[in-house]
């Protein structure tokens, strides 16, 4: 969605309820107002049409008969696509304990039964505008990141093509004065060139980043190992299981965590051997990369350093573990890992 559309309060609405009525005034009120309404009687119904097509904010109501209102928002905030939705409970339950229930379950309003239309009306369009700001949020982020990232690959291309020039233009003297030593330049400029043809591949990921779920996880990380080894120097070895299949979201985490701590590594460490390992450890999924350089001192490390806290935020984003290991003149280890039996 466009940056400038977020502004639009109109959203999709599913309200869950077991009464008839409330429903249909619910509905009623919220649809004279331009906002598509969807409507379920029970608590399972509810997850059911959540996970069928994500809506832009729940209301919710607590007491049903087959799952109650708590139960419902703890299984759309355990999720991984569904914990960002709003949530905004409508019950009759009025106690503060109720209240203080559903926040701490993850909701972001709380209105008691009988309401007030304006009331209503109100609240869940805030609620839609700051998510809509939310989203937007995520989309500048992720479009800065992208910038950031492309900008230190068009750098790494150009360096190198500038440097395929420099070798092309003393081969032709080479050829000139000292045939027999062409040999040795053809062969720096085809591995310089096989390098700027591995870093364009990657810039057309960044540029194009619906590209990367489309590539499985293991292949993306021998491009970046074949990438990183010719930028650094280093040695590395990978280790990955070519088959294993992770959801969108997690995917990108992955391939973004392990983007950064090779972009680290390049930039900081001066390592000459660096390890990458994939692959599954009874239902989690884990990836660490290892490496020989520089290290650092962790406590005296702010976290917008070397970009730990970006690695950070992705990581939890997933609800995946993370967790960095690294001491001066000993390496650097960075861990993650994701528990795939858990949704």
């Amino acid at each position: 969605m466009p940056f400038g559309q977020y502004r639009n309060t109109k959203g999709d609405i599913l309200i869950i309820d077991d009464t008839p009525a409330n429903l249909q005034l619910l509905s009623s009120i919220l649809e004279e107002r331009g906002h598509k309404v969807r409507a379920v009687v029970s608590g399972t119904m509810g997850l059911v049409a959540a996970r069928a097509i994500t809506p832009d904010i729940i209301l919710l109501d607590i007491k049903m008969p087959d799952i109650d209102g708590y139960q419902v928002c703890e299984q759309l905030k355990a999720s991984e696509h569904l914990r960002q939705i709003p949530v905004i409970f409508i019950s009759s339950a009025d106690e503060t304990i109720d209240k203080i229930k559903a926040f701490q379950l993850g909701a972001v309003d709380y209105v008691t039964k009988p309401f007030q239309v304006e009331e209503v009306i109100a609240r869940v369009e805030s609620q839609l505008m700051l998510y809509r700001f939310y989203q937007q949020s995520l989309e500048l982020a992720a479009l800065q990141e992208r910038q950031r990232l492309a900008r230190d690959l068009h750098d790494a291309v150009s360096q190198t093509l500038f440097s395929i020039s420099i070798i092309a233009e003393s081969a032709i003297f080479q050829y000139q004065e000292y045939p027999e030593q062409l040999e040795g330049s053809l062969q720096q400029i085809h591995q310089l060139s096989q390098s700027a043809l591995l870093e364009l591949r990657i810039l057309l990921f960044e540029l194009r980043p619906e590209i990367l779920s489309k590539v499985r996880l293991g292949e993306l990380l021998r491009q970046l190992a074949e990438v990183y080894s010719k930028r650094t120097n280093a040695d590395i070895t990978l280790s990955a299981e070519p088959e294993l299949s992770l959801p969108q979201e997690v995917h990108l985490v992955f391939y973004r965590i392990a983007q950064e701590a090779l972009n680290n590594i390049a930039k900081y460490a001066h390592a000459t051997h660096i390890e990458i390992r994939f692959y599954q450890d009874n239902m989690d999924i884990v990836l660490t990369i290892r490496d020989n350089g520089r290290g650092f001192d962790i406590e005296d490390m702010p976290p917008s350093h070397f970009g730990l806290g970006n690695m950070q935020e992705r990581a939890d984003s997933i609800a995946a573990q993370f967790q960095i290991e690294s001491y001066p003149d000993q390496g650097t280890i960075v861990h993650l890992r994701w528990a795939s039996g858990v949704q």
